[in-house]
């Protein structure tokens, strides 16, 4: 399945909020990526061989990842969300979609390969246009897949609803 739009995700909870984020706390590891894609690198070696959810919490919201052992998935689906009260229990709403960064270089990448294309078309050298067509559309099944982070976010977020 390719991660071309978000995804919106809504989990209720008997548990209070605070109990939620205290649970969310506990369960993710904190980390923040300031755009540069050296830490994100050195995060991800130092988890090498772990599956881990990281992420962060900043007051009600919240943001959460997943890296799988032995990949490199930092630039991977992301989900991005709220927890609020709901009655007696509490509600994580918000959405699961490609950090943006990734979506920029997608676009701008996507743009230029297919702005080669058209020139190739355009000199009549059309098996130019036909391979930087094909490298466009392996790139969208690259950049845009979702290789199952979009089900273990979902799993994860269910466990954080559950009562102990």
């Amino acid at each position: 399945m390719l991660l071309l739009k978000s995804q919106k995700v809504y989990y209720e909870s008997t548990l209070t909020a605070k109990a939620v984020k205290k649970k969310f706390d506990k369960r993710v590891i904190p980390f923040k990526a300031r755009g540069s894609i050296i830490e994100v690198s050195s995060f991800i070696k130092k988890y090498k061989t772990a599956e881990v959810f990281y992420g962060g919490r900043d007051g009600n919201k919240l943001r959460l990842s997943h890296h799988a052992p032995r990949k490199t998935d930092g630039s991977g689906a992301t989900f991005y969300g709220e927890i609020r009260e709901n009655g007696e229990g509490s509600v994580i709403e918000g959405k699961i979609t490609l950090p943006i960064a990734t979506r920029i270089f997608a676009a701008i990448w996507l743009a230029a390969v297919l702005f080669f294309a058209l020139i190739c078309f355009a000199l009549e050298t059309y098996s130019g246009a036909l391979a930087f067509a094909v490298t466009a559309a392996v790139s969208v099944l690259i950049i845009f897949r979702d290789s199952g982070k979009t089900n273990k976010l979902r799993a994860e977020l269910e466990k954080l609803c559950e009562d102990e």
